[in-house]
């Protein structure tokens, strides 16, 4: 199942982008490694899988202090700078699918940082309209009313494509249930524990799935 048949006659298109443009997953396992907090791989699973399945700390209503959210700030830029050097690869059959859409609404609403989104997304022949990481905002909301502004549209009438339960936590008062659309790729030796199905490269589920099928 493909992503131009599956977006047939569906506007206003966003992306997240780890895990479903990007194939990071081993790139941010090692930056964490590297920034030293996390000590071993098991352990900087364990924390990706909590981060994944949780609402994020850094959503609109969080209630970290200034001091407190500068670090994650900060944080990101280390990160970032680590997912670079490392380096990672696309989803090359999704992106290609991506480049096949004739919408002109499309766009990239991410946490990770601008460092590797950016540069990553330049080598593709995707025209987003937005591209906006952690640095353009912590909040996911917050950058996605700022896409509906440009487009003119309301956020219900947006499709957010997503690998992790944290955007449906984050979202789902913002956008549509159903319009929360999870997609991922297998992986030979990846299944988070808060996933108790794996998806296959294509396959596309509603919020519903997501509840019936995800524990926190």
């Amino acid at each position: 199942m493909y992503l131009t048949v599956l977006t047939n006659n569906m506007p206003n298109l966003i992306f997240d982008f780890d895990g479903v443009i990007g194939d990071t997953y081993e790139a941010t396992i090692q930056a964490h490694l590297r920034i030293g907090v996390i000590k071993d791989r098991e352990m900087a699973i364990s924390e990706m899988n909590r981060y994944f399945s949780s609402k994020p700390n850094h959503s609109r209503d969080h209630d970290l202090t200034p001091e407190e959210m500068q670090k994650q700030y900060d944080w990101i830029s280390q990160f970032g700078k680590h997912v670079v050097d490392i380096g990672f690869e696309l989803f090359t059959d999704f992106v290609t699918e991506i480049e096949k859409l004739k919408t002109s609404n499309m766009a990239v609403v991410s946490s990770g940082s601008q460092q590797y989104v950016l540069p990553a997304l330049a080598k593709t022949e995707i025209r987003f309209s937005h591209i906006l990481a952690y640095e353009n905002h912590h909040s996911k909301e917050e950058k996605i009313e700022t896409i509906c502004r440009d487009w003119g549209v309301n956020e219900s009438e947006v499709n957010y494509f997503t690998d992790s339960l944290a955007d449906v936590y984050e979202l789902n008062k913002l956008i549509s249930p159903d319009k929360l659309i999870g997609v991922s790729a297998p992986r030979t030796n990846f299944k988070p524990s808060f996933l108790k199905t794996r998806f296959s490269v294509y396959q596309v589920t509603s919020l519903n799935y997501f509840l019936d099928n995800f524990t926190q």
